[in-house]
């Protein structure tokens, strides 16, 4: 059975082996090519993807950066009401 929950959620919940910990710890050090070419059996495609994700919405689950997003449109209405 598939969970309605993204890779993503699964990905940011795991318990992540210490390969993978470290990459996350450093994720500024790498660019999104370097992400893609990691390689072994710690970093299946899912996980090299969400590592890429993960960098690209600066440690964010897609629901937080809806509010996030949410919360910037309704700052800028408020802001040009006044």
């Amino acid at each position: 059975m598939r969970s309605y929950k993204g890779k993503d959620y699964f990905f940011k919940k795991m318990k992540k082996k210490p390969a993978q910990q470290e990459v996350i710890d450093n994720i500024d050090d790498y660019t999104v090519e370097q992400l893609e070419n990691l390689r072994g059996s710690t970093f299946p495609k899912w996980v090299r993807e969400a590592l890429v994700r993960y960098k690209q919405r600066d440690g964010h689950t897609p629901e937080e950066m809806a509010l996030k997003f949410a919360n910037e449109m309704t700052k800028a209405t408020l802001d040009n009401k006044e």
